[in-house]
């Protein structure tokens, strides 16, 4: 019971912390890996879901800053990984809807040291934007 209420409350921290990690320069941090990049460790279990639940009623609020995006998801989800000591980073990439002048969608995701697998690669592929250090 103890470990359910603790994943309920690691989800809803990184629900609320996401808008601070989107100012400023602190989302380029959760975009490098850290410095210890093995498998291992794991979350504990609903902590992931109960951070999208989060992010999802919050975004339901009206006048405040959340948004049920990809973006806002990835973010509370890689920090509930790290929190659990779960190497993981956030991905930001692009892809040309209609090649060659068509619109640029953009999508983000998590990519954890256990499940290094990058989306699908190919021409409709999300392709990943470098980060400077």
């Amino acid at each position: 019971m103890i470990r359910l209420a603790d994943a309920a409350l690691t989800g809803l921290w990184a629900a609320l912390s996401v808008p601070r990690w989107l100012r400023g320069t602190r989302l380029t941090s959760l975009m490098h890996p850290p410095a210890v990049w093995e498998a291992g460790a794991a979350p504990a279990r609903g902590s992931v879901r109960a951070a999208h639940a989060a992010v999802r009623v919050l975004a339901g609020v009206p006048l405040l800053p959340w948004r049920n995006t990809c973006l806002y998801r990835s973010v509370a989800e890689c920090l509930v990984l790290r929190r659990y000591g779960v190497p993981a980073v956030v991905r930001i990439g692009v892809k040309n809807e209609a090649p060659p002048h068509g619109p640029i969608a953009a999508h983000a995701w998590v990519v954890r040291a256990d499940d290094p697998a990058e989306p699908a690669q190919g021409p409709g592929a999300h392709h990943p934007l470098a980060v400077r250090a």
